[in-house]
């Protein structure tokens, strides 16, 4: 050995036990940061990627613009790429048609297919001339058509335009959903042969994306000052951009604070938790660095000493924590890709995200250095003396003795302990706090995601056929032959008749009547507010909805004429549902009966409506069958695509939040358990003393259980004294600012984690009672 700082090696293996609960915590602590950092970061990858293929990855667009105005835009160095786009009959009610099915069509510029990802071509090339076109896949598959064949165009004015199809592109969800059609020309095309606006100014609109690093809401203002134009003449991909951290939206705005406040408290926590075992690691081995006092070393050569240390500690642990860090980010991207391979089948298998890794290397390191000062200071000013004589430990100046007063002496003795050293104490009960700080906080992410994204309903249909007039036109054989398909898993009909005039407690008011059948009432099940379906389910009284203005009551009597025969038939309502699937006409009440009471008072045995859901074998050939048993008189809408994006924007998003509410808690267990480990073995010596005095097994189990608690019992307590405000602050920024909604405690998840806590106290017990049992009192008092 040639140098003092040669002893760190040999330190590390006769101190393994400590050294290796101390690496435990920095490894705990890099892969909580590490892990937290890397699943946001993913997550706002995921969801730029779910933005993109949803609405575009275009990041501003104008509108009402002139060409020359167009090509100032796109020559400024800070444009990407630009592009003009324009639509017609995106509603569906300008007359456009393709052999008398509803058609959007859409004018725009070749680059514009880069911007949007769902737009990608399957078949075929981009129209070149005026006479061109792409079509949706439906198109292909609904009328036949191939590359290079023509079709005949119906516009509002009844004459045709002959397109030839040049190529084939994806449905969009609105598309299947309406059952229309998609056309796509060229920006000249479309002008030329549909666009009857002649003037300089076009009204369409000119797409741009921005260079990477460019201060996009800078550009815009440049923009919009040096040509004059208007707020409303420029429309930003809010989403999009607030994702690229480019939104000055005042509630983006909120949610980047948000966000900045949980970063600051992750990064808080990782810190607590390393300085809380690298102070109970050195302020055990004092009496070491006392002896290296008496060999020489000076009080710089000491915290040098200390610092260097814990930095070999580093050079193991931090990898490690990134490592598992890592890993279950890649474990979380493919389960997201697994739930959702359509939208976000192109995320990288084994993504790096070096937010993550910098947060945890950084975290780590600085926190470590930072830790050390302390500690280090008070090694260095052991008194060697005290060192020789053996005092150097940590058995801290007794200002008053242990209170018996209200407990006994084991018990006493324990709370005495966890109280003895103040920062010991503060740095304990602070990282115990912290989680319950940081789990309240990220919990108001749960309201927030609960409110932006709507989960798909239990009877979101994935197919729906309709009658063009509401009518109830659609025979009951169609749904049993879709019961025989072995991809379908649920066929439910609804039956309608609306405006019936009734009279609700001697009153003459309208009713919308709605049939349900077996699957929807268990589903309104879920949806009672008060009073029973069965009766409903039965046919012998009605549902209705809940709203502040609605006449019906659990009890009231609704009397109907009924068809054909024209007889008075009074029927109650027996349940009051909170929603349903539909929209509330004003002065016109829901009123939802049997299919069987349904047709006693209409007289109508035919659905209006008919829902399926699939499972997961289904594919666009059964589609297409349905499709052709349905015929042309309905409408038929597939919602498959719809439902896809719905559930894949949720499960990101639930993914990545709850993910972080398991990983805050299990950090919280490890930890938990490893520190009170740690300031057991900190103590062992005084525990040898104890029982050589005649304290038994039990008494110190009893001594160390009080201490656990009592630093269970105060992290709990000022973990909501802070947690609650913090959770109340984060949710009115995140919803009450949106939505409106009032702030409410979250009792739930505040047991839960006050439950992980103590529960993690009481297993932290466990070990060291086991040790201690297995020692005898010579052992322990020699023990390192």
């Amino acid at each position: 050995m040639k140098h003092y700082l040669d002893l760190i090696p040999i330190s590390a293996k006769v101190h393994r036990k400590q050294s290796r609960m101390t690496r435990i915590c920095i490894i705990l602590a890099v892969f909580l940061v590490t892990v937290i950092f890397g699943m946001a970061d993913m997550e706002m990858r995921a969801q730029r990627l779910q933005s993109q293929k949803s609405d575009g990855g275009w990041h501003a667009g104008f509108k009402e613009i002139t060409a020359e105005q167009a090509a100032i835009i796109a020559s400024r160095p800070e444009i990407k790429a630009s592009a003009w786009y324009d639509v017609l009959n995106y509603r569906l009610d300008e007359g456009y048609q393709l052999q008398g099915n509803d058609a959007v069509i859409c004018g725009f510029d070749e680059e514009l297919l880069d911007m949007f990802p769902g737009m990608e071509l399957e078949e075929g090339e981009f129209p070149k001339d005026t006479h061109s076109a792409v079509f949706t896949k439906s198109v292909k598959e609904q009328l036949g058509l191939k590359k290079g064949d023509t079709i005949l165009l119906t516009v509002p004015q009844g004459e045709s335009v002959e397109l030839t199809v040049c190529g084939f592109t994806g449905d969009t969800s609105m598309l299947t959903e309406k059952d229309a059609f998609g056309v796509f020309l060229n920006t000249e095309a479309f002008r030329t042969q549909l666009s009857a606006d002649s003037s300089e100014t076009y009204e369409g609109i000119f797409y741009v994306t921005f260079t990477p690093y460019c201060s996009i809401q800078k550009t815009l203002s440049d923009i919009q000052a040096q040509l004059q134009l208007s707020d409303n003449q420029i429309t930003q991909n809010t989403k999009l951009l607030a994702l690229m951290l480019q939104s000055k939206d005042p509630y983006m705005m909120q949610l980047y604070l948000t966000a900045g406040v949980l970063a600051v408290l992750v990064a808080i926590a990782g810190t607590l938790m390393i300085a809380g075992s690298l102070n109970s690691n050195v302020v055990q081995r004092t009496e070491f660095f006392g002896m290296m006092r008496c060999l020489g070393a000076t009080q710089k050569q000491v915290i040098r000493f200390v610092r260097r240390e814990a930095l070999s500690w580093c050079k193991t642990a931090i990898p490690l924590g990134i490592a598992a860090g890592t890993a279950v980010i890649w474990l979380l991207c493919a389960l997201l890709e697994f739930l959702s391979p359509s939208i976000f089948g192109e995320m990288p298998d084994f993504g790096i995200s070096w937010l993550g890794l910098i947060s945890g290397v950084l975290i780590g390191l600085i926190t470590v250095l930072l830790a050390t000062g302390s500690p280090a200071k008070k090694a260095s000013r052991v008194s060697p003396v005290a060192a020789v004589s053996g005092n150097a430990g940590t058995i801290q100046e007794a200002r008053k003795a242990a209170s018996t007063a209200f407990f006994q002496v084991d018990t006493a003795l324990g709370i005495h302990h966890a109280k003895g050293s103040r920062k010991n104490f503060f740095l304990m009960i602070g990282s115990f706090a912290f989680s319950i700080i940081l789990f309240l906080s990220f919990r108001s992410a749960v309201d927030f995601m609960n409110h932006a994204i709507t989960p798909l309903k239990p009877y979101a249909p994935d197919l729906s056929v309709i009658s063009p007039d509401n009518t109830c036109a659609i025979s009951p054989d169609l749904a049993e032959s879709y019961g025989a398909i072995p991809s379908v898993k649920k066929v439910y009909g609804r039956s309608f008749a609306y405006n019936i005039p009734v009279k609700i407690n001697g009153q003459t008011k309208s009713v919308n009547l709605i049939s349900y059948e077996k699957y929807q009432f268990q589903w309104a099940d879920d949806m009672l507010l008060e009073g029973s379906i069965d009766d409903a389910k039965n046919g012998s009284t009605v549902l209705t909805v809940f709203h502040t203005e609605n006449p019906l009551h659990l009890g009231s009597t609704i009397t109907i004429d009924s068809q054909p025969e024209g007889q008075p038939v009074n029927v109650k309502v027996s349940g009051i549902l909170s929603n349903g699937p539909f929209s509330i006409e004003p002065g016109v009440e829901t009123v939802i009966c049997s299919q069987k009471l349904f047709q006693q008072l209409t007289g109508e045995s035919n659905y209006t409506i008919i829902d399926v859901q699939f499972n997961s074998k289904v594919t666009d050939k059964d589609v297409a069958q349905m499709r052709a048993d349905a015929g042309d008189s309905v409408i038929f809408s597939d919602q498959r695509m719809k439902n896809r994006e719905t559930m894949g924007a949720y499960y990101s998003f639930a993914l990545f939040i709850y993910g972080f509410l398991a990983v805050i808690a299990l950090i919280s267990v490890f930890y938990i358990i490893n520190s009170i480990a740690m300031s057991v073995s900190a103590r062992l010596r005084q525990y040898g003393a104890m029982r050589a005095i005649g304290m038994s097994d039990r008494q110190l189990i009893r001594m160390i259980s009080a201490e656990a608690a009592t630093y269970a019992f105060f992290g709990i307590f000022f973990g909501c004294l802070i947690g609650l405000p913090l959770n109340k602050l984060l949710f009115e920024r995140l919803v009450t600012y949106r939505w409106g909604d009032s702030w409410y405690v979250p009792v739930g998840s505040l047991l839960v984690i006050i439950l992980v806590i103590a529960g993690s106290a009481i297993l932290a017990v466990h070990g060291p009672a086991k040790r201690i049992r297995g020692m005898s009192v010579v052992d322990t008092i020699s023990a390192e």
